[in-house]
């Protein structure tokens, strides 16, 4: 089982939630959500939808059995070319070209846990198109309580040479920001749908309160 193949890479990931924010212990997420089937947007023909999302479904099963034996192993799906690039969660997190390699065997013997891909969106049209869906990355907590990272990942693709390839991919949270300074700002792990901005404002005040917050009005009469 590669859990236990290494306890420090799940620790270190434990100990960079807690200090980061960067994730969030939950029930079992994977059940508990309901999660949608594959849509093609924009009138992208089913077949070529099946084709983009089998191919997605190909590179989880990439990390969750050869990622951690074989961190090169994810780039057979990505395009031979200096111009790919992986936006990670993770500072600095912009690696192109070869930083892409470097990254992934940065990354993947640390990479202990299991990986989903759900909810995926899929344009495609010629031979481009993108893939929005979610990424889940569930790890060993503590007390054996999982800890999940839920994430937005966007995929562009291109056909080449007959196979779907991953030109550029972008991870990201979304943020609540309860205050103007970035810093104070509170990561939403789209764990459950959340009510649009325009009718509950964030944290209960809009974007004029938050400012006003920001700068508070001096009280020249004192």
């Amino acid at each position: 089982m590669k859990k236990l193949q290494s306890l420090i890479p799940a620790v270190c990931l434990a100990l960079s939630c807690a200090l980061t924010s960067a994730c969030v212990s939950a029930g079992d997420v994977m059940t508990e959500r309901k999660w949608e089937a594959p849509k093609a947007l924009f009138g992208t023909d089913p077949k070529v939808m099946a084709e983009i999302v089998a191919m997605e479904k190909a590179v989880e099963k990439n990390y969750n059995e050869e990622f951690i034996k074989d961190p090169d192993n994810p780039l057979r799906y990505y395009a031979d070319s200096e111009d790919i690039s992986f936006i990670d969660i993770l500072a600095p997190g912009q690696y192109h070209g070869e930083d892409v390699r470097n990254w992934f065997n940065f990354i993947g013997p640390k990479f202990v846990g299991d990986l989903y891909l759900k909810n995926m969106h899929v344009y495609a049209k010629g031979t481009t198109g993108f893939v929005y869906m979610n990424q889940i990355y569930k790890i060993p907590g503590p007390n054996n309580t999982p800890i999940y990272w839920v994430m937005r990942q966007t995929d562009v693709v291109e056909k080449i040479d007959g196979q779907w390839k991953i030109l550029h991919t972008h991870l990201s949270f979304a943020a609540d920001p309860v205050d103007l300074n970035p810093a104070t700002w509170v990561l939403d792990y789209d764990m459950t749908p959340r009510e649009m901005p325009w009718v509950t404002g964030y944290g209960g005040c809009d974007p004029q309160c938050l400012l006003e917050k920001s700068n508070p009005q001096v009280d020249e009469s004192k």
